[in-house]
């Protein structure tokens, strides 16, 4: 425990002498987590598009040649250079596994993301001239916790970041020494960059806008600048050939699918629900503050009080003396660029956003250095005042202690950590803002799905992509065990990630296994009761019940086909019937459930009598909710007909069957409960009992 203010310059004293092995010391250690974590973090929504829609169509084309494959393909325009790079790598050590392929993609990922914050820390200590203030720099960079999270399993935005960086590092390099040399590396690299995300050309034009301001300043200074122009030529000129040769749809047509490129990325035809502040819109419908509130609640709040000093001191740099500004302060003018003019341009054109602006992390690099100014100058404020100086120390590293501490406690879903301003409880946050829309959290619930059931098939049926995508990451062994279905009736477990359901939305009730972060459920496997075995085993008390034999008009049951059949009622003289024109039967239509209200484990039981005398006759009885503006917010089906070859007809047959409900947290929502034809055969139907049981 650090007592008294000596104690603390001991330690600053050993840090500076000391500084050079401190910071290969903090880069070995989270080199060695990130090696020894890789293989813990599941796989994201976009992994299989990123492989296969958008690595193998370019391999297959630079291979195979296949033209029409890659005109095609739904990600044309998304940039291929690293995930050729990927595909590369998987065909040179003959990876055939699936698990061997994404575990490689997460290491290759996660390395070039580290490799980039080797050169933010050289491009903070050339910046600043100060190595504490670097390694701080570094530890910012590299200790946000989401884009850590997503350094894994995200190939395209952490990389995009990474490479901008690297840009941005040999930008600096260039302008400062322009060589042949120089401008080779740094248009190697911008064209990769620009090949990764087609908003990369802010790196040249940067260039571009720095060169015209050193052409102005020679002028005005009276100095020769004639020996550059070549070099910047050199440089503009051999970008262009480069940007073509990593984007091979580009060497079908240069021009016309660079210039649809930039279309598509600056309006991307995405409109998916994003949830913000509990409120679901559509993307292109997102406030203007989206963004930066994601920013802020998404990080250490230290980082946005350093960020907004820096930006307030660049400010005020740039009003007292403008132009002096945009003559003599390059790396100022880079850092804000970096941050600002995407941001700007995002407000501006209405670009479209995606969940928590992942496509925005490669701002990142350009927010910790505006941090880095702001922490410069409060070094230079405060730095007299040794108590304050040791103080303000300390509160740093308390608070990069406890985003470690964070990062660790919830790992492997640091992508879920939110700072106080959000709030403490998760349950809450989970209601307000996007939680785990990747799905990353459906290997868990698969892992433990196979570990408490040891059935040899365990049949799934999952509600987003990812809970399918997520058995290529399990061993062999594993992933025969699963045996996925395209219905509910078929499978065992049922995989929720809430994307876009709330909890209470869900019918199942039965957690077979869920993934936790603090107190909120971040995806759950439930353990689906089939119809039948429901309406058996169910027990509780019975809160309501609706019957009827079509003999009498009825409060809440509508009339629809209701006729005296050639074959008889099964009781009395009436029954309903569905056929080719008919597709849905005489129902039940429920507007008061104050017995059912915001209650739990509610069961609804259904039995009924049907009599068919043709054919595949295919029938569900349908159990729907909707909501006060009449759209639907849970489906279900109970009773299910479906005549089976050589069954015997001609004769009444009774059905079976329950379902679990949601909680009905709205008192205007609306039940309906009706016979669905879907075989379009002759079917009639008699003595319906609809029960509401409140399970034990």
């Amino acid at each position: 425990m650090i007592r008294n203010p000596f104690e603390i310059l001991k330690i600053n004293r050993f840090v500076g002498k000391h500084s050079q092995q401190i910071v290969f010391l903090f880069f070995t250690v989270f080199l060695i987590v990130g090696l020894g974590t890789y293989k813990d973090y599941g796989l994201s929504w976009d992994e299989y598009a990123q492989w296969h829609d958008n690595g193998y169509v370019n391999f297959n084309f630079i291979v195979h040649h296949d033209k029409a494959a890659i005109l095609a393909a739904r990600d044309r325009y998304h940039g291929p250079a690293f995930e050729l790079f990927l595909v590369g790598i998987e065909k040179l050590f003959r990876l055939n596994d699936s698990r061997e392929i994404f575990f490689m993609r997460h290491l290759l990922t996660f390395v070039t993301f580290f490799i980039s914050s080797l050169f933010f820390y050289h491009l903070a200590k050339k910046i600043f001239k100060n190595k504490k203030i670097a390694l701080i720099g570094f530890l910012l960079y590299f200790l946000c916790p989401h884009i850590f999270a997503h350094s894994f399993y995200n190939s395209k935005d952490p990389i995009f970041l990474a490479f901008f960086t690297i840009s941005i590092f040999l930008l600096i390099r260039f302008h400062e020494k322009p060589t042949y040399f120089n401008a080779l590396i740094y248009a190697l690299i911008t064209a990769f960059t620009i090949d990764i995300r087609i908003f990369g050309i802010i790196i040249p034009a940067i260039s571009f806008s720095l060169l015209l301001i050193e052409i102005i300043g020679s002028i005005n200074n009276k100095t020769k600048f004639t020996s550059k122009v070549f070099i910047y030529v050199f440089y503009f000129t051999l970008l262009i050939p480069l940007i073509i040769l990593f984007w091979p749809i580009l060497w079908i047509d240069p021009i016309h699918h660079f210039i649809e490129a930039l279309k598509e990325n600056s309006a991307y035809p995405w409109n998916g629900k994003v949830l913000y502040f509990g409120k679901t819109d559509i993307a292109s419908d997102l406030p203007w503050h989206y963004v930066l509130y994601w920013i802020f609640i998404s990080k250490p709040i230290l980082y946005s009080v350093l960020f907004v000093s820096g930006t307030i001191v660049l400010l005020i740099s740039f009003f007292k003396k403008p132009l002096n500004f945009i003559l003599k302060k390059r790396n100022e003018i880079i850092c804000l660029i970096w941050f600002f003019l995407p941001l700007m341009l995002v407000l501006i054109f209405k670009v479209r956003v995606f969940d928590t602006g992942r496509h925005l992390y490669f701002m990142n690099g350009g927010f910790v250095l505006i941090a880095l100014f702001g922490l410069q100058a409060l070094y230079e404020t405060i730095k007299k005042r040794k108590v304050v100086l040791y103080s303000f120390h300390l509160i740093i590293f308390l608070s990069i202690s406890d985003v470690i501490y964070m990062m660790v406690k919830i790992h492997p879903y640091q992508n879920l950590y939110f700072n106080a301003f959000a709030g403490r409880d998760m349950n809450r946050i989970k209601t307000n803002f996007e939680f785990d829309y990747w799905g990353v959290a459906s290997r868990e619930l698969l892992e433990n799905i196979l570990l408490i059931d040891s059935s040899k098939h365990i049949k799934i049926y999952a509600e987003n992509m990812p809970g399918v995508l997520n058995a290529s990451i399990l061993t062999k062994e594993q992933r025969e065990r699963l045996e996925y279905t395209d219905t509910l009736e078929k499978a065992n477990y049922y995989i929720a990630d809430y994307r876009w359901y709330k909890e209470e939305e869900y019918p199942y009730r039965k957690d077979a296994y869920s993934a936790i972060i603090g107190n909120a459920k971040i995806g759950t496997a439930f353990k689906i009761r089939h119809s039948e075995d429901l309406y058996r085993d169910v027990k509780g008390k019975t809160l309501m019940s609706f019957s009827t034999d079509f003999e009498h008009v009825q409060a809440n049951w509508d009339n629809n086909g209701i006729l005296q059949p050639h074959c008889g009622a099964h009781s009395g003289l009436f029954s309903a019937m569905v056929d080719s024109v008919i597709e849905y039967s005489s129902g039940l239509t429920i507007t008061n459930l104050d017995y059912i209200y915001n209650k739990k484990n509610i069961v609804l039981k259904a039995s009924f009598w049907r009599y068919t005398d043709q054919a595949d006759a295919e029938a569900t009885l349908v159990v729907a909710i909707t909501r006060p503006n009449g759209s639907v917010y849970f489906w279900g089906g109970i009773g299910q007909l479906k005549d089976k070859q050589n069954e015997q007809k001609n004769e009444w047959k009774k059905m079976e069957g329950a379902v679990d409900l949601p909680i009905i947290n709205t008192e205007q929502n609306t039940i309906k409960i009706y016979l669905w034809n879907t075989g379009k055969k002759r079917i009639f139907i008699d003595d319906i009992k609809i029960e509401f049981i409140e399970e034990d």
